[in-house]
């Protein structure tokens, strides 16, 4: 197995690409990333810039930490593609966590603004139009941004066993309200994805699924920072998202937001979505969230918001919540199943729209017909 270890001269970041370079070149397509780095002694791996992975590649990280240097202002991991202009997909790319791994945001704020103010230069491991892709068995701590970002197109993918410690602990308030540490976002033409085994805490939905989109060029929020959107928001062809499976989530969110969302709006469809087995698993001394699932957005749209039929086959089972709701309707539903949703403590209220005007077509909701 190759290893940055046996690369002596520059930097963690320069030791790494050279081990991926030489995976490559003598067709091994793997390396693996140790729990010990041998020129610090330490365990402990410093980055200043983003790993970029090549198609057909697997990284395997056995009990390392690998956390951005101080002032760092990168990604954890991108694919190739997304160096090149214009930008490239890949494909056949895993990243399979052993014992105790895992990617760190490193201590204290190391943009000017928090979240998605930066771009995305601030989300930690970011896929481009990736087909084929498998993520397992790591642990995200303190992202400055989204933790794990799927945009334009990626699909056949697997994302499990994956733990996030995203507090907002080590932000500024003064440098906006909140840090936006969403843990995993499928974007516009995300689809054929299984996401499961999740825990953890996270600052704002833990799983989300967002089909955003514009014909407009949309500058960055932040004068100088990348886009929000790696490839941007401009309709493409393909970019409905569909067959998604989200189960066996247990986690909580520090800033008392969701847990999932299936936020799609400026015509973008969303539909063959299963989520079942979510669990809120706060306590009574942290912050009640608000919905353990929202579905569609009256705020969240470039264009307009989600209409009838845009949004529809929609699975839900097994939903456990102590928030102020357990599900939140902010848009219409087609054709969806939704069953066992339970609130414990003082959650009282199984579903709410927020506008008795959002229409529903054949949608069950334990066993009756939601009007």
């Amino acid at each position: 197995m190759i290893t940055p270890n046996q690369f002596k001269s520059g930097s963690d970041s320069d030791r790494i690409e050279q081990a991926v370079t030489h995976a490559v070149k003598t067709g091994a397509c793997s390396i693996e990333i140790p729990c010990v780095n041998e020129i610090s002694g330490h365990p402990l791996w410093q980055i200043d810039r983003a790993i970029l992975l090549p198609s057909d590649f697997t990284l395997v990280l056995r009990d390392c930490r690998i956390e951005l240097a101080p002032h760092a202002r990168c990604n954890f991991i991108r694919n190739a593609g997304t160096s090149r202009q214009p930008l490239e997909g890949n494909r056949n790319i895993h990243i399979i966590g052993i014992g105790n791994a895992v990617f760190s945001g490193g201590f204290g704020g190391h943009f000017s603004m928090n979240g998605d103010m930066n771009g995305w230069e601030a989300i930690g491991i970011l896929f481009y139009n990736v087909d084929n892709f498998r993520m397992t068995g790591f642990r995200v701590e303190e992202a400055h941004n989204w933790s794990i970002s799927m945009e334009n197109g990626c699909a056949n993918g697997y994302l499990g066993n994956i733990d996030f410690l995203n507090t907002g602990r080590h932000f500024k308030k003064e440098l906006g309200f909140c840090p936006n540490q969403d843990g995993i976002n499928l974007r516009k033409g995300c689809h054929n994805i299984t996401i499961e085994n999740i825990t953890g805490v996270c600052t704002d939905e833990v799983v989300a699924l967002t089909g955003l989109r514009s014909k407009r060029t949309r500058p960055p929020r932040k004068p100088g920072a990348r886009p929000n959107m790696i490839g941007g928001s401009q309709p493409g062809p393909d970019d409905d998202i569909y067959n998604v499976t989200i189960r066996n989530v247990k986690a909580w969110n520090a800033w008392g937001y969701g847990i999932v969302g299936v936020r799609a709006a400026d015509g973008i469809k969303c539909y063959n979505i299963t989520i079942r087995d979510i669990i809120d698993v706060s306590g009574p001394d942290t912050k009640r969230i608000n919905a353990l699932l929202k579905i569609g957005t009256n705020r969240y749209f470039n264009e307009r918001p989600s209409l009838l039929g845009e949004i529809f086959n929609l699975h839900v089972d097994n939903l456990v919540s102590r928030g102020q709701m357990v599900i939140r309707l902010e848009a219409p539903l087609q054709d969806s199943v939704i069953q066992n949703v339970r609130g414990y403590g003082d959650c009282t209220t199984m579903l709410q729209k927020i506008s008795p005007e959002i229409a529903c077509r054949n949608v069950m909701f334990d066993g009756r017909p939601l009007s």
